[in-house]
């Protein structure tokens, strides 16, 4: 009844001919368990997520997965500020850079392989484009893998820079330092340490029995 009244006292103060305002019609909603524009993602995919529309603080108590064209980020948990586009992951981070970057001169060219970064904890500052990973590090692309303590991936600069206790392994050669930053578009490498060390596998010398004969050299003759 109080509803109805004031609907006629708000009538009632309306100029002759003056219609009530209709209420838009409801937003169609995003798939179930998909938001977008969170954290600078295109779209985050979880069951579950807690945001507050005045500060821009969001908490995903579950796991999930963020994706924004070439990258597809997922872990167990995250926090972060959608209006700063930060986000911290937590727990079985893997960080899938799905389709190779383009140069911005040459859109057409082919610039660098896809990778994989997986950690324990991750860091993404989505306005600069930065990951930092801490625990764990794995980072495996074409035939190399490394693996560290800690590491920060840049995707404008195309720069993996990983330090302590850096190992990587490319085909049969390995490298082992302190300190390393690796160009995922070059492949330079520059590795620092106490020391550094390069390995590779030894040719293994052949006994001289077994070495192929040239063409046209006389055979050995056995005794009699």
């Amino acid at each position: 009844m109080k509803r109805l009244l004031a609907a006629v006292a708000l009538a009632a103060m309306l100029p002759a001919g003056a219609a009530l305002a209709q209420s838009p019609p409801p937003a169609q909603s995003a798939l179930p368990g998909e938001f977008s524009n969170i954290g600078g993602f295109d779209s985050i995919t979880t069951r579950t997520i807690d945001t507050n529309l005045n500060t821009g603080d969001f908490s995903i108590p579950q796991r999930f997965t963020a994706s924004r064209s070439g990258t597809d980020i997922s872990a167990d948990h995250a926090t972060g500020n959608t209006r700063k586009k930060l986000v911290h992951a937590v727990g079985n981070v893997v960080v899938h850079r799905t389709s190779p970057l383009e140069d911005k001169n040459q859109l057409s060219k082919v610039t660098q392989e896809p990778s994989t970064l997986t950690c324990d904890k991750l860091d993404i500052d989505g306005t600069r484009k930065t990951y930092v990973a801490n625990g764990h590090v794995h980072f495996t692309q074409a035939s190399r893998d490394a693996t560290a303590d800690h590491g920060t991936l840049d995707d404008v600069s195309n720069e993996l820079h990983l330090y302590g206790n850096v190992h990587i392994r490319d085909k049969e050669q390995y490298l082992d330092a302190d300190d390393v930053v690796y160009n995922t578009k070059t492949g330079d490498v520059r590795a620092t340490g106490n020391p550094v060390m390069v390995r590779a596998p030894a040719s293994t010398p052949v006994p001289a029995g077994l070495l192929p004969t040239p063409a046209g050299s006389p055979k050995a003759k056995g005794k009699r």
